[in-house]
């Protein structure tokens, strides 16, 4: 798969997981700016959004740090705002952080207790 093929599938997978979302006129501008592969213009709307405490845009703004679609791959930004939306509840980040902890993935230390944490709170 090409890189950038690579990206859209992130992206995509972040934005089907938007089901939930009670979707502002700011989250479909992101939505639609992602859609048309302007993931600059995305990631600023979810960047303000996510400042805001949105966990939907929290999880899609780490997903565009991950993937390097917000202008440069950067893992430890992307940690972070995986963590603030599976703090305030993102079901996706709380697995990606389940399974961070456990594989020693995102440039995490393998701990199985944190591992535990994140897992247990995807089925209280």
């Amino acid at each position: 798969m090409k890189f950038g093929a690579a990206k859209k599938a992130v992206i995509a997978v972040g934005l089907l997981g938007l089901s939930s979302v009670a979707f502002s006129a700011d989250y479909v501008d992101a939505f639609e700016a992602a859609a048309s592969e302007d993931y600059k213009k995305a990631a600023a709307i979810w960047f303000d959004l996510a400042k805001k405490g949105n966990p939907d845009a929290q999880f899609n703004l780490a997903l565009a740090y991950h993937s390097g679609v917000a202008g440069s791959f950067n893992e430890p930004e992307a940690l972070k705002w995986y963590k603030k939306a599976a703090n305030n509840g993102h079901q996706r980040a709380q697995e990606y952080l389940a399974i961070g902890y456990k594989e020693g993935w995102f440039g995490l230390k393998k701990n199985s207790k944190k591992a535990k944490f994140w897992e247990d709170r995807l089925n209280p």
